[in-house]
């Protein structure tokens, strides 16, 4: 049984530890709901039939892969929509790093190890198209 809402925040985090804060930490203070996948593979399929106001995706395993998912989004190849919000997370940001993300309109980058206000604010800026 599918529960998801269209409101719902697409987590890419393959950490279970963090992926699990991040999920606790909206439902405890009732924000949109976040929906964790472990890879890039499981998000890719997701995203490819499914709607999500956000999506925060980590840099940190796979940047190429998950870069590449980020252009799928934002080239319209799949269900979810081309302008929808997004954050990254990952422990380190160099210039061309940097630069790829405001050319994919990221948000905003979290630096892991993260605040929870951080990932609040985040969620917060995420719904708020």
């Amino acid at each position: 049984m599918n529960n998801r809402s269209p409101q719902d925040i697409l987590l890419v985090e393959p950490s279970s530890l963090t992926g699990s804060i991040i999920v606790a930490t909206a439902r405890q203070l009732n924000l949109p709901t976040v929906r964790q996948v472990n890879s890039l593979r499981m998000a890719q399929q997701r995203l490819s039939h499914e709607s999500y106001a956000g999506v925060i995706v980590s840099l940190d395993e796979q940047e190429q892969e998950a870069v590449a998912l980020l252009e799928q989004v934002r080239n319209d190849a799949l269900a979810v929509s081309a302008d929808v919000p997004v954050a990254v997370t990952t422990t380190q940001v160099d210039a061309s790093t940097a630069v790829k993300m405001k050319a994919l309109q990221v948000r905003r980058v979290l630096i892991k190890p993260f605040k929870v206000r951080d990932v609040i604010a985040t969620i917060g800026l995420l719904k708020d198209r």
